[in-house]
């Protein structure tokens, strides 16, 4: 688990190039919502106070309402969020299906022969994957939904029995359990589905990838019998990447942004956040591809068909 771990390291620092491309692929899918929104706070605050408490992030709730009857005139605020609930929806799909790509080409290459990155190589496997990814990625909301349905169940005793408590200390404790568990079960789910995907790369060649639904079973069954390793590493991967977030997105949050010049730093500074996500999910990746190889049995290879002649 430990050599995984540094394994998976030293692969993600010497793949800077493909950081630079999931960095960059990131950004691109942000513009088309970032660059509106900066015009939009750039037209209706110049000029105004408002404009140094947004130049410094913090929101001016009177500038918002402002902003919010002109762009949406009698518009009622459950219109307003339904609409922009939609937008953050699609969005959202739009990052899921891009995510659910670059995640095959990511893997390709760790498979790979040598390991080293090209476009070509990248793109390939991007490609080549993509539609079992996607298969896996819905498979996945079934998961995700029941682990949310078990914390619902656990909530509603916590919740019926918070109404009749004379002391809310122990229902606190109680919420946090609860919360602790949705959060391991959704860490458990998204590793599961980190070693299907891994494991329909490295056995595409092999002529045993039957279905998107028994390389799941497969997954969990390789999860299970290997708990500790495998739950260990995707945990020990999880704090490091949590702590590299943290200590870079306090940097950022600490920069004054009173002048132009502070407002790049801010930038520069939130993307190395962003670049530190990438940087931490290929450590995923690659961690979790040479625990695979190391502990999954040998597939056996794919039967030779030979074909008879007639004269």
């Amino acid at each position: 688990m430990i050599r995984s771990f540094f394994v998976g390291i030293n692969e993600a620092n010497r793949s800077w190039k493909m950081i630079l491309l999931l960095l960059a692929a990131n950004v691109l899918l942000s513009v088309p919502v970032i660059v509106p929104i900066f015009l939009l706070v750039f037209r209706s605050s110049r000029g105004t106070l408002a404009a140094d408490r947004l130049m410094s992030d913090k929101l001016d709730a009177a500038w918002l309402m402002d902003v919010t009857n002109h762009q949406f005139p009698g518009a009622t605020i459950g219109t307003v969020a339904s609409q922009v609930g939609g937008l953050f929806i699609a969005m959202g799909g739009c990052y899921l299906l891009l995510n659910t790509l670059l995640a095959g080409g990511v893997i390709g290459v760790f498979n790979s022969a040598d390991g080293w990155f090209t476009m070509r190589k990248f793109w390939g496997e991007a490609g080549a994957y993509f539609w079992r990814f996607f298969r896996l990625t819905l498979i996945s909301l079934i998961f995700y939904g029941v682990a949310v349905g078990i914390y619902m169940l656990l909530r509603w005793p916590i919740e019926n029995a918070a109404e009749r408590a004379s002391a809310f200390e122990s229902v606190i404790y109680k919420r946090w359990a609860a919360m602790a568990l949705l959060a391991l079960l959704l860490a458990f789910i998204n590793m599961v589905f980190d070693y299907a995907k891994i494991r329909t790369v490295a056995h595409s060649d092999r002529g045993d990838i039957k279905g998107m639904f028994r390389e799941t079973f497969r997954a969990f069954r390789f999860a299970f019998r290997n708990f500790f390793r495998a739950f260990g590493l995707y945990l020990i991967i999880s704090l490091v990447g949590l702590a590299l977030f943290l200590v870079f997105n306090a940097l950022r949050w600490s920069v004054d942004q009173s002048t132009a010049g502070r407002v790049l730093l801010a930038i520069l500074l939130g993307q190395i956040v962003i670049a530190a996500r990438m940087w931490t999910r290929l450590v995923f990746y690659a961690a979790e591809m040479h625990l695979y190889k190391k502990l999954a049995p040998a597939a056996a290879p794919a039967p030779v068909i030979v074909e008879s002649q007639t004269v």
